[in-house]
């Protein structure tokens, strides 16, 4: 009997992880969008986000944005997509008045006719708990995010396609300090609307059990017949903790690269000169605490897989550096699939490379 229990429990695990999704992330960079870079993930769904104030301001145009072009007909092919909106109120005022919010959500009347069309999954906000003044991240930040909800529905009520919609993304769950009144106020929203599907997760993070932790605190606070998306996770918070130790000594030894040096040093040296995958590959196996994590796809996807309310996850195809790196850069460059930044192409197919490890996981992962 215990054998066949920890069989039927093993099947169930299996159908589960098949029934979630695992797609490819590209943020706000929809240009960078190649389907043949995508084929070679073999993911279906895709994610990123629509900065609206950028488009209301005019630094993009809806009628003429080349990103949204690219989307449209990706998903004209058969992959699916989900948007985030996005509201960067870090160097401005969240409205906090019914009236401020109004007028600040009147272009939504011409942003959601254009991208909407284009999503299979809405997300109401994209880190309203980062994209806001640290001391306005109280009931301001829930009303006009609430207020932001109410006006997608009202919209989607007026079509004849009814996209799901959550509402997130929520940061840092893991941490007390994050567990803010405001974080459970918008959970309780989510909970309490019958048309919310869910809540967005983001997961940028350190230890593993942070992915148990954020699930943990979410999970409860929303319905049965509700799901949790993870559109951003990544262990850069781990990365960056190490972006002072010494280079590993093959590269001095192989690739000449001066003994004295950092990660970090090293990592600016090679956005300014992109290395061979080789090296690359030697840098990041030579380092014992990427070496340990290598298999980080693996352990986040079965993690994820754990929870019942878990549906979608998507990961970072493509990460833009900086123009420096330094000791305190968040090392975004050391996460993607596809090693743009730091790595040369293929000199055969001129296709930008696969990053050590991530690309092969994260196509194992797929149905």
């Amino acid at each position: 009997m215990p054998r066949l229990l920890a069989l039927v429990a093993l099947l169930v695990a299996s159908v589960a992880s098949r029934a979630a999704v695992l797609g490819v992330n590209y943020n706000q960079f929809f240009i960078q969008i190649d389907a043949s870079d995508l084929r070679r993930t073999k993911a279906t769904w895709v994610r990123g986000f629509v900065d609206y104030h950028l488009f209301r301001n005019g630094t993009y145009r809806l009628d003429s944005d080349p990103g949204l072009a690219k989307l449209a007909n990706l998903r004209k092919s058969g992959t699916r997509v989900i948007l985030n909106l996005k509201f960067n109120f870090q160097k401005s005022d969240i409205p906090n008045t019914p009236r401020a919010i109004a007028t600040e959500l009147r272009y939504l009347r011409q942003l959601l006719p254009r991208v909407y069309p284009l999503a299979d999954v809405l997300v109401a906000g994209n880190e309203p708990f980062i994209e806001s003044k640290p001391a306005q991240r109280d009931q301001r930040l829930v009303a006009f995010y609430i207020a932001v909800a109410n006006q997608v529905k009202a919209y989607r009520d007026r079509q004849s396609r009814s996209v799901p919609l959550y509402i997130g993304a929520f940061n840092n769950l893991w941490k007390p300090t994050w567990q803010t009144q405001a974080a459970n106020d918008l959970l309780k929203f989510a909970q309490r609307t019958p048309w919310i599907a869910g809540v967005d997760l983001h997961i940028h993070h350190t230890e593993l059990s942070d992915i148990d932790g954020a699930f943990e605190f979410a999970s409860p606070r929303i319905r049965d017949d509700q799901k949790i998306l993870c559109t951003e996770f990544s262990l850069k918070n781990l990365w960056k903790l190490h972006n002072s130790d010494p280079i590993p000594a093959i590269l001095t030894t192989q690739y000449q690269r001066p003994a004295s040096w950092k990660v970090y040093q090293y990592l600016n040296d090679t956005l300014r000169k992109p290395v061979s995958r080789d090296e690359w590959v030697a840098f990041l196996s030579g380092c014992p605490w990427f070496e340990s994590n290598k298999d980080y796809l693996t352990i986040a996807w079965r993690k994820f897989t754990g929870y019942p309310k878990f549906a979608m996850a998507t990961y970072g195809l493509y990460q833009n550096g900086p123009k420096t790196f330094g000791p305190k850069t968040d090392p975004w460059i050391i996460n993607p699939l596809l090693v743009n930044e730091t790595v040369v192409r293929n000199p055969n197919t001129r296709q930008f490379q696969a990053n050590y490890m991530f690309l092969d996981e994260f196509r194992a992962l797929q149905p």
